[in-house]
């Protein structure tokens, strides 16, 4: 029944992400909350799921989700038995209620409100949205059947246009046999994520009182997203892990190749919002200097290797393949080349 494979696709989703993070964070300080690790590793997994599914994609690798949740669990344990003498010294945590973690409890009921409202706004009615959640619907399912985001005719969302959302719903539909409900129950859980994901980047930044009213603030404001189902849903929950993970680096300076990673996931997933994180990006990073009075170089190489990482995974190869024009008629910038010629 659909509710088995709903639970399989669930399971499936944190199991890959959680041991994708986890993998990827374990040579790097984290953060000695338990559950800001714990969380923050769903995003850095998240992440972590694009670079590596544009990777397999461009070896022409299948997408299949067994590869995806076998690479993460494969990865998972060499770290653990590399680190055996973790293991070893390993002991029950005592248990120790502090201000931190109330505010993560609180801002935990903010998220699951959240989650209930977009769930419950998308599942009120039986059919999709207009036209773009229909083609994100066929770019699902093709790269579902095909484990592959390059295609041969066009498929609006996906070739040359970056695949990462179409990529990630389509590996989930894998798991069960609904198109609709990957679309919408996905949809919905990815931007509750950024509630979490936005609250430790402000707690990062301004504190852990300011970020939990920072996150109310941000989860009351109607014009938040919404269950519509587009490749945005994921691009802003990427904004917070990719600053999150730049301001990580003050603790550790490794952190900017994790950084690096994000922002270049940030970068395949919608051109325009895309652009807009890179903007963000500028302005944060010239702010950050003027008041440390710093070039702040591990912040500018962050930047930089998510660019590269975005050109080589997927911009290049489809330039290569569409030539820039074509790639800029995919991503709906023909407009531009007409006013331009």
């Amino acid at each position: 029944t659909l509710s088995k494979m709903a639970l399989l696709s669930i399971l499936v989703f944190f199991a890959t992400a959680l041991t994708l993070g986890y993998s990827a964070t374990r040579f790097v300080k984290e953060s000695e909350n338990f559950f800001e690790r714990t969380l923050m590793r769903i995003g850095i997994g998240l992440g972590a799921f694009i670079v590596l599914g544009l990777l397999l994609n461009l070896l022409r690798v299948p997408l299949d989700w067994r590869i995806f949740l076998g690479i993460g669990v494969i990865l998972s344990l060499l770290s653990i038995l590399k680190n055996r003498s973790f293991l070893q010294n390993i002991k029950a945590p005592a248990f120790k209620l502090t201000k931190t973690d109330i505010a993560i409890f609180a801002m935990l009921l903010i998220f699951f409100a959240t989650f209930y409202m977009y769930a419950q706004g998308a599942f009120s009615y039986p059919w999709l949205e207009n036209d773009d959640p229909w083609a994100h619907a066929l770019g699902v399912k093709y790269i579902s059947v095909e484990k592959t985001a390059f295609t041969k005719q066009r498929v609006k969302y996906v070739d040359p246009y970056p695949p990462s959302y179409d990529m990630v719903m389509g590996i989930m539909h894998q798991t069960n046999d609904s198109v609709y409900w990957t679309l919408k129950f996905f949809n919905a859980l990815i931007i509750s994520l950024s509630i979490i994901f936005f609250f430790f980047f402000a707690k990062e930044l301004a504190g852990t009182n300011k970020a939990l009213f920072s996150t109310l603030a941000l989860a009351s404001v109607p014009a938040y997203l919404s269950h519509f189902i587009w490749a945005i849903s994921l691009t802003v929950p990427l904004y917070f892990v990719s600053f999150y993970a730049i301001e990580r680096i003050n603790h550790d300076k490794k952190w900017v190749f994790i950084a690096g990673a994000m922002i270049g996931a940030t970068l395949t997933s919608s051109p325009s919002h895309s652009t807009y994180f890179g903007l963000l990006f500028l302005i944060y990073y010239a702010a950050k200097a003027f008041i440390e009075k710093s070039i702040l170089i591990h912040y500018a190489a962050a930047g930089f290797l998510g660019m590269l990482t975005s050109f080589l995974l997927w911009w290049l190869p489809s330039m290569m393949k569409h030539g820039f024009s074509g790639m800029l008629r995919g991503i709906g910038l023909g407009s531009s080349l007409q006013i331009a010629s």
